[in-house]
């Protein structure tokens, strides 16, 4: 991931300790706030590297194996795959190399869809998880961290008072708010992705998932991709953009460009306020 803004944060909260600008805040000891936004940087980077290992593992389903396996019948299977295991997933990385292989013919089916259910689960839930990781620093830089001093504090300078500031509008741009103050649920494609990633939890992959086009006689469907189900976005969009591959990769790139933004901002409030929280 390319996120070029993040040895400056590090580096600016460094050069504010070190010169005692790090202050104690209502929930934090000064070195609290410095090791805490320290770790949370390298969450985020863990969690960007788990998103890129689900994401290759999504653009190497063998999708015509998913296919045409739901499309043969259990005597078929037994014969076409009784004396040889067909690879499901298989790709290398600069670390290892990740090969998933069915063997069972009578398992086939539920298991290549169990496949793709952990791995769009997992893949979805390590990005959302990255929306945590940036709040919390955001609360410690900003100072907002909610204490018994001031349990609502928070929550009141929120009603009375609309930030104008610059992160605060990235924010809101990323989650697309609605006029409601609410987020709009098929306003942006992080919110599309929370969505998708809430129904993985309370559904199986066909409640989430569909074909492009249906079985055709032969077995095998014309087009062989998977799309998330129209539900998931606003009218009259692109099926090209509902495509799994091609929405996850929207949704990884989106996130990164976000999480990059959100450590210019923090980074620049940092500067111009010399002192830590801001």
């Amino acid at each position: 991931m390319n996120l070029t803004h993040e040895n400056n944060l590090i580096r600016e909260i460094n050069n504010l300790s070190a010169s005692g600008k790090i202050q104690n805040s209502v929930g934090l000891t000064a070195q609290d706030a410095k090791s805490g936004i320290e770790k949370l940087v390298q969450i985020i980077r863990q969690r960007f590297n788990a998103v890129q290992f689900y994401f290759s593992a999504i653009q190497n389903l063998d999708i015509n194996f998913y296919f045409g396996i739901q499309a043969i019948s259990s005597t078929e299977l037994k014969l076409e795959w009784s004396s040889a295991s067909k690879s499901f997933i298989n790709f290398t990385d600069s670390d290892f190399d990740v090969q998933i292989s069915l063997l069972n013919s009578g398992m086939l089916v539920e298991n290549s869809a169990l496949i793709i259910f952990i791995v769009l689960q997992s893949f979805f839930s390590n990005l959302i998880s990255l929306e945590d990781c940036i709040a919390k620093i955001i609360n410690i830089a900003y100072d907002l961290i909610p204490s018994e001093d001031r349990p609502s504090y928070i929550r009141r300078a929120l009603d009375n008072r609309m930030s104008t500031s610059a992160l605060t509008l990235h924010l809101r741009t990323f989650h697309a708010i609605g006029q409601d103050g609410k987020p709009d649920k098929t306003g942006s494609t992080f919110n599309i992705a929370k969505t998708i990633r809430n129904q993985l939890m309370h559904d199986d992959i066909d409640g989430v998932m569909v074909s492009s086009s249906p079985i055709s006689l032969s077995g095998f469907p014309t087009a062989s991709k998977l799309h998330f189900r129209d539900s998931f976005f606003p009218p009259n969009t692109d099926s090209a953009n509902t495509e799994m591959v091609t929405f996850c990769q929207n949704a990884y790139d989106e996130t990164v460009n976000f999480v990059n933004e959100c450590y210019r901002l923090i980074y620049a409030d940092l500067q111009q306020s010399g002192v830590l929280p801001i």
